[in-house]
Parts: C-alpha cells; structure tokens; sequence
C-alpha cells in the first residue's frame, strides 16, 4: 500500500532539489563574468532551468504560494551565505535583518 504521504515527501524532495539548482546556477552565473566565461554560463542557465523544472514538479504536490515562498525564500538566504562565505560579499545588518524577515515570512505562509 503507498503511504498517502509519498506524493508531499516527492514535492519536497523536488522543491529540495530547485532550490539545490537554483543556487548552484546562480553561483555559476556569479563566475560566468557576466557571461565572459562561456562554459560557466552555459551551466549556470541550464541549471537555473533545471530549478524551473524541479520546481513545476514541486507544486503538483504543494501549494504554489507555499512551494514559491520557500524555493525563493531558501534561494535568497543560501546564497547570501554563499556570496558572504565565497565570494567576500558584505551584507550589512539591516540587509540580513531583511533575510530574517524573509525567513519569518515563509514560516508565517506556512503555519497560517
């Protein structure tokens, strides 16, 4: 018997993977040099189409509103931290307190 949970755990295993994608692709783009570099861009274009894809596979299983909110939500912080962490990007504090209120935001779309 199929657990009637299998289809919400397979929207979340793809909304994990958009999000995955998504960053991946947008680091990649980060080191294209605005394109410069060819090989980087490609990739990170196909990527950001893949996070497109696994994301239309997400929402056949969750709410869109939800599914947007945390793969946009998720993307933004993950790559703050990746553009702090590899890229010595500065964020300042009210620019983090806004990803704090992006987080609460998402939270908040889910519980209510």
């Amino acid at each position: 018997m199929i657990s009637p949970l299998l289809p919400q755990t397979l929207a979340v295993g793809w909304l994990l993977l958009a999000v995955l994608l998504e960053v991946s692709g947008t680091v990649l783009l980060k080191l294209s040099d605005g394109m410069r570099r060819r090989l980087h861009g490609a990739a990170g274009v196909l990527l950001v189409i893949g996070a497109f894809a696994a994301l239309a596979q997400a929402i056949r299983g969750m709410d869109l509103s939800v599914a947007y909110a945390v793969w946009g939500g998720a993307g933004l912080v993950i790559t703050a931290i990746v553009g702090a962490l590899a890229f010595g990007q500065r964020i300042r504090p009210t620019g983090w307190a806004g990803v704090a209120l992006v987080i609460v935001g998402v939270v908040a779309l889910k519980l209510l």
